[in-house]
């Protein structure tokens, strides 16, 4: 009893993942600059970019002709209170002299922007905010 308990409990959380993947939404994005996203420098150039786990708001972050991929946690999340379903998803970078740094994952929905912790540019640096649109690439 308890053997069968243990693999009716196995299976649920199986496809209880499995739906939260297959569900789970596919961005595009060509970044032109370097930046900074969990910690790691990453390479300018194409990325796909997909919610690893909305539980824990988690975003991926992978570029495949540069073979790297990042892992990032959210801090908090913003809400755009004036925003519509039909505008443009964005990644947002909080940009200083020399270097990026991830700041905002917006899917272009009403849902909230996740926001994300990055290292201070320096009290000499004024900072500027750079958006990058994305597109949804369907059938990933």
């Amino acid at each position: 009893m308890k053997s069968t308990w243990n693999k009716l409990t196995m299976a649920a959380a199986a496809l209880t993942i499995a739906a939260g993947v297959a569900g789970a939404q596919t961005y595009r994005v060509e970044i032109p600059f370097a930046f900074q996203a969990g910690g790691k420098v990453m390479s300018p150039g194409a990325y796909r970019v997909q919610i690893a786990s909305s539980q824990h708001r988690i975003l991926k972050l992978a570029n495949w002709d540069a073979h790297e991929a990042a892992l990032v946690m959210a801090n908090g999340l913003t809400y755009n209170g004036t925003a519509s379903a039909t505008e443009a998803p964005v990644l947002t970078f909080e940009c200083g002299i020399g270097r990026c740094a991830l700041a905002r994952f917006w899917t272009g929905s009403n849902e909230p922007a996740l926001t994300f912790h990055h290292r201070d540019l320096g009290s000499d640096t004024r900072a500027s905010l750079r958006e990058i649109r994305m597109v949804k690439v369907n059938g990933d």
